[in-house]
């Protein structure tokens, strides 16, 4: 029996550092925009998608679609991870919101 209880220690202790790595896998993301700040924790393995998504939901007057993700000044794919972009607690994914117009007021003035 003495095999029986070793065999059940060995298990418990690969469990719990199986547990601790898990939880060791789990990232903290900042999506900035000029007037709001989206904090995200999630696996390092999970697709950015969720994030774009989390963004979306958690502030409802941007409409899905009308801006861009950019992390440390370029676009990622969505279905990157933050463990294939090297991606570290806290870092900030940049969301800028597409822009309408500009051109009407340049014209103005440009005529004056």
């Amino acid at each position: 029996m003495a095999g029986a209880g070793q065999a059940r220690k060995e298990h418990s202790a690969t469990a719990e550092v199986d547990s601790k790595a898990a939880v060791a896998r789990l990232i903290t993301l900042k999506v900035v925009s000029q007037e709001r700040v989206v904090r995200h924790t999630m696996k390092m393995t999970d697709k950015l998608q969720i994030l774009k998504d989390v963004w979306y939901h958690k502030v409802p007057e941007v409409t899905p679609g009308t801006g861009v993700f950019m992390i440390n000044g370029s676009r990622f794919r969505p279905d990157s991870t933050p463990e294939e972009l090297e991606l570290e607690e806290d870092d900030m994914v940049d969301f800028f919101e597409h822009m309408d117009g500009g051109a009407p007021l340049v014209a103005a003035w440009m005529w004056e």
